[in-house]
């Protein structure tokens, strides 16, 4: 809130130091001095004090979920056991709840769950890429054999990683559980969403798992180990140091992982079952601006504005460094429309601003940046 504070000390000032018979004349020079003039001779100036105080909109809370990958259209969302307005793959809730689970099952796909929370956050974009279950099944006898067991054509399209696991080259079978009887192999790889990070502060250190191997069947074990080489487009450029393949969210690591040049992830594994490439991040500077999204004239009393909230990030990274942004800032650079009360004590304007943030970070070998947006805010001036 804006107001130009003028005391009513000054007019007694005035007329005690030069009386009621002499010309007064009060002149602004711009928006924050005043000249006092008398008898057409300068007196003083006045400096005015500007009072700047954000205020808070009140807005309702928004969730958009944006469906990516060749299932999309296939896929139903609830959010917190509701449903949401479909438009295309977008699925918008609003008034949503502050806390709740996002839900993506179809017949065919791999069902996701994701648990969010608002916070002190009014929207939220979230971006979820929908998995179909795995096409290309290789069985036992033919694996053992020396044939390839991949993640078929669809999910190498969506993704753009290749998984390729060969029992021939490294992985005997020593599950007893399994024992007569033949089992079939597959491998799907897919990104598992999760709720956006609230803040970051440079020197803070950040993992997130770009890509979750879907290894079956769950629970075979390998002795030795088996052997997966995953081609994962942008990963020769971070190095070894920032990468791991962890299974699930445990501790328990491959028992061999190096990255090798032309993009290549190799990693022994134990057993089979959801393993996560894993890539850690440290943001290293943060800079800032603000942009004006919205402004208007108001009228005393409540007064209903519109305006495009930005969220998510901006950047020129692809493959798994893009990915990894996606999971921490929830989506690419997406405009929400979003409405408020904004409660006025006269006529005014108002002007509704956005901070953004030019983030930059290094992981391993790799320093890229990111812009991604704060909660709008809005100054008002009567």
């Amino acid at each position: 809130m804006k107001r130009l504070a003028i005391t009513t000390v000054l007019s007694f000032i005035i007329l005690f130091a030069f009386g009621q018979t002499d010309v007064m004349v009060i002149e602004k020079n711009d928006g924050s001095t005043l000249k006092l003039n008398v008898n057409g001779i300068k007196r003083a100036t006045f400096t005015t004090e500007v009072i700047e105080v954000p205020i808070s909109l009140n807005s309702n809370r928004t969730l958009v979920v944006k469906l990516t990958g060749d299932g999309a259209s296939d896929a139903n969302v609830k959010y917190a056991g509701e449903s949401g307005a479909r438009s295309g793959n977008n699925f918008t809730f609003e008034d949503a709840a502050s806390n709740g689970v996002i839900a993506v099952t179809g017949s065919g796909l791999i069902s996701q769950n994701v648990p969010i929370s608002f916070g002190e956050r009014s929207t939220m974009v979230i971006e979820i890429e929908v998995v179909k279950a795995s096409t290309n099944i290789v069985s036992q006898t033919v694996a053992e054999a020396g044939t390839d067991v991949k993640n078929d054509e669809g999910n190498q399209l969506n993704t753009g990683v290749t998984a390729t696991l060969n029992l021939a080259t490294n992985g005997s079978i020593t599950d007893y559980s399994y024992t007569g009887f033949a089992r079939d192999y597959s491998l799907v790889v897919y990104t598992q969403a999760v709720a956006p990070i609230t803040s970051v502060a440079v020197s803070q250190s950040v993992g997130r798992a770009p890509y979750t191997v879907d290894c079956q069947p769950s629970g075979v074990m390998f002795n030795p180990a088996a052997h997966i080489e995953l081609f994962i487009p942008g990963i020769s450029d971070i190095g070894d140091w920032a990468i791991d393949f962890r299974y699930g969210n445990n501790d328990e690591r491959a028992l061999y992982k190096e990255v090798e040049d032309g993009d290549v992830l190799k990693a022994d594994v134990p057993h089979f079952s959801a393993w996560n490439v894993f890539v850690s991040a440290v943001c290293t500077n943060i800079s800032e601006s603000t942009e004006v999204i919205a402004t208007g004239p108001l009228v005393s009393g409540e007064n209903n504005v519109t305006y495009s909230e930005r969220c998510g990030f901006r950047s020129n990274e692809r493959g798994v460094l893009n990915t990894y942004l996606k999971l921490l800032f929830g989506s690419t650079y997406t405009q929400v429309s979003k409405s408020a009360v904004i409660n006025a004590e006269s006529t005014g304007t108002y002007t509704i601003v956005q901070k953004s943030f030019e983030m930059t970070f290094r992981a391993g070998n790799k320093i890229f940046q990111a812009v991604v947006y704060g909660k709008p805010y809005c100054d008002v001036l009567y």
